[in-house]
């Protein structure tokens, strides 16, 4: 109820509960204009006869709806984009305007082996989302502004490197100590929260009095971006380093100031990396059913 100024739902439920009374009161009014075209000596047809006649014509005049589309078509289907796989519920506002909101998932893990040097991956995607579906043409095609809440999405990964083992930070080599080996971890994450926009062609509502809106399945699709900001990355190490494959020259690599002036090169290189996902992109297309 918050989409709509709280005076506007008013006045409609006040309009729709009223509706009754004022047909009956027209039906009334209809009798009564009746009944004073016939004079009250007409010897031909009496009063109650006009009022009858009046009954009928009004019971046989066809009648119009006024009912609002506020939350009275809706459809519900199921979506997939880069955001991950999930459904979605649509409902309609007014005729040019629909509601819709949903979740979507996705999540994958891989283990790898490179240079000797094992690690692990995730990736996942879960949110939840909200738009507004407008429909300038009174057609298919729609702009749609909404946002990401709930926002999940992250990717992160870890790794060891097995003692005595080399490994490369800002193109300099090191050595993984025989005492306590190196371990790295980062990850990649966005905002809890990202407002979108998207166009797409399909509506999620039906039409019936439109030709091409009848059907109850349509395969809506949609292109656009969710504007995330730039993501927080992080790179951390821990363990014994060394400068040489003898395993010489060692220190906890927390404590060696230029390991860790790499180390601070090398989270510069992943934050760059991420930045371009501040304008996630966002192609989606799914199955619906529409009441």
């Amino acid at each position: 109820m918050t989409l709509l100024p709280r005076g506007v739902v008013m006045l409609a439920l006040t309009a729709f509960s009223a509706a009754p009374v004022l047909a009956q009161f027209s039906g009334m009014t209809s009798a009564r204009s009746a009944s004073a075209m016939v004079p009250p000596d007409s010897p031909d047809v009496s009063i109650s006869s006009a009022r009858r006649m009046s009954q009928l014509d009004y019971q046989a005049a066809p009648q119009v709806s006024t009912r609002s589309w506020f939350l009275r078509r809706w459809g519900i289907g199921t979506f997939g984009s880069p955001l991950g796989f999930g459904g979605r519920v649509a409902v309609s506002l007014t005729s040019s305007l629909n509601l819709r909101a949903g979740a979507s998932y996705f999540s994958f893990s891989l283990s790898r082996t490179s240079g000797d040097i094992p690690y692990t991956a995730n990736v996942r995607l879960m949110s939840e989302q909200a738009q507004l579906d407008w429909y300038p043409f009174h057609g298919k095609f729609h702009i749609s502004p909404g946002a990401l809440f709930g926002n999940s999405n992250r990717a992160y990964g870890s790794a060891t490197v097995p003692a005595g083992n080399s490994f490369t930070l800002n193109n300099v080599t090191y050595y993984s100590g025989a005492a306590n080996p190196i371990q790295a971890s980062g990850f990649v994450r966005f905002a809890r929260t990202s407002p979108t926009l998207t166009v797409g062609w399909g509506n999620w509502v039906r039409h019936p009095e439109q030709r091409s809106g009848r059907g109850h399945w349509t395969f809506p699709f949609e292109a656009g971006v969710a504007f995330n900001g730039d993501p927080k990355t992080a790179l951390n190490y821990s363990g014994t380093v060394c400068t040489d494959s003898g395993q010489h020259f060692c220190q906890n690599i927390a404590a060696d100031s230029s390991v860790q002036a790499n180390i601070n090169v090398e989270r510069r290189k992943l934050q760059n990396d991420a930045n371009w996902m501040r304008f996630y992109p966002i192609v989606a297309g799914g199955i619906v059913y529409r009441f």
